[in-house]
């Protein structure tokens, strides 16, 4: 069940999200409590929109242990897009120049008790950009705009340009963001299928900073009023779905 935080903790919270621009409350819901996400939600898999997700790494995940994830959706009836993304970082230590760049955020990803902070930049593709780089028509790096890749280079010199890169994927996924009464705000859903038959079902809200606090208690009571467990699984969504992408590599290769 959802418990009273107290003051310190609240305290201690607020330290840890600062510099954050956004603010993402998240659960992997435990396998257990998947029929309940489901019924408390009212989720219509019809309802939900389609995304296939590629992850650009090694077999040996050295770019995601180094603190990097490169990846790229092609959205139904929308547009397309790549993001590459830093985690964890200091906001101190982002140069302020990204912040005056379209499509950066600084974000704080909270799962039960812990807050990564990242930093993300954000770019569209064209609807066939992601195809001919996946069918070897066009070389990974160009689904990285300049930017992106000067972002990935402040932290992680020359790793986006890595001849052992691997196109990852596809992850066959399913979003949808829904409204619920008493709720104050908006859940995202999202459905992953994992190239082994498992499915990953991620519950989220987002907020502003300055909300995170109250954000976090309201989303833990709903949860728990539903009987779902706020902490969920541990592990994120992206952790799980590199392991069972590179096990795929390894038995295809």
């Amino acid at each position: 069940m959802a418990t009273k935080v107290t003051e310190g903790e609240r305290e201690a919270f607020e330290s840890r999200i600062a510099g954050a621009d956004k603010v993402e409350i998240k659960i992997t819901v435990a396998r257990s409590d998947e029929g309940r996400a489901v019924d408390a939600l009212a989720i219509e898999r019809r309802d939900s929109a389609r995304r296939d997700i590629y992850f650009f790494d090694t077999p040996e995940l050295d770019l995601f242990n180094a603190g990097v994830v490169l990846r790229a959706r092609a959205i139904e009836d929308d547009k397309d897009d790549s993001v590459a993304k830093i985690r964890p970082v200091k906001p101190g230590k982002v140069d302020k120049k990204w912040h005056d760049t379209e499509g950066f955020k600084i974000e704080a990803d909270v799962v039960g008790e812990k807050v990564v902070m990242s930093a993300s930049l954000k770019v569209g593709q064209k609807k066939d950009a992601i195809e001919k780089v996946v069918r070897g028509k066009s070389d990974t790096s160009e689904l990285f705009s300049k930017q992106q890749k000067a972002l990935v280079g402040a932290f992680a010199e020359g790793v986006i340009e890595r001849k052992d890169i691997a196109i990852l994927g596809p992850i066959h996924t399913l979003r949808a963001d829904i409204e619920r009464p008493g709720m104050a705000y908006r859940i995202t859903t999202e459905y992953w299928t994992l190239p082994d038959g498992r499915q990953l079902l991620e519950m989220s809200i987002k907020c502003p900073p300055e909300e995170a606090v109250v954000a976090r208690e309201v989303f833990a009571a709903f949860l728990a009023g539903h009987g779902l467990d706020p902490n969920g699984t541990q592990s994120t969504k992206t952790r799980l779905a590199l392991v069972s992408l590179v096990e795929q590599l390894g038995e295809e290769s």
